[in-house]
């Protein structure tokens, strides 16, 4: 769990910058009509956040909660298209450093073993932060 927090803090600590140095045309460029822009995807993260942060409040006082979201739809009710790039990121940095701080409180709380939809806090922390390496190298690949 150490390297996954790690990791963790380190994304936290530079994809903010990493962000704010893409053009904006690139960011909000949708090459598909039906696909996401980059600055969507920051979006679909930040929703990812809080359906993640209600997962592990939710898991430590109720057995097993089953909480899922429409992905697409959260997107799109989001308006984050038409967010300002500054605001989404800052959103997007508010959140996962107090997700990080709840990581750390599962940890020493020795919570791990819980469960939300199945899956223990520890898989879902680590399948966090795989998920959200994968839309970060999205968003800034070239």
């Amino acid at each position: 769990m150490k390297i996954i927090l790690a990791e963790f803090e380190d994304i936290i600590l530079n994809f903010p910058q990493q962000i704010r140095e893409i053009a904006v045309a690139e960011f909000e460029l949708k090459l598909m009509p039906d696909k996401w822009s980059k600055k969507e995807i920051l979006g679909h993260l930040v929703d990812s956040t809080f359906v993640n942060y209600s997962r592990f409040i939710r898991a430590q006082f109720e057995e097993n909660p089953q909480i899922y979201y429409n992905q697409e739809e959260y997107c799109q009710c989001g308006s984050y298209q038409d967010t300002e790039v500054i605001q989404l990121c800052n959103l997007w940095h508010s959140l996962n450093r107090q997700l990080l701080f709840l990581f750390q409180q599962i940890i020493d709380k020795k919570l791990l073993m819980r469960t939300c939809n199945g899956h223990s806090l520890e898989f879902l922390m680590q399948d966090y932060v795989v998920h959200l390496k994968h839309h970060r190298n999205q968003i800034l690949a070239q």
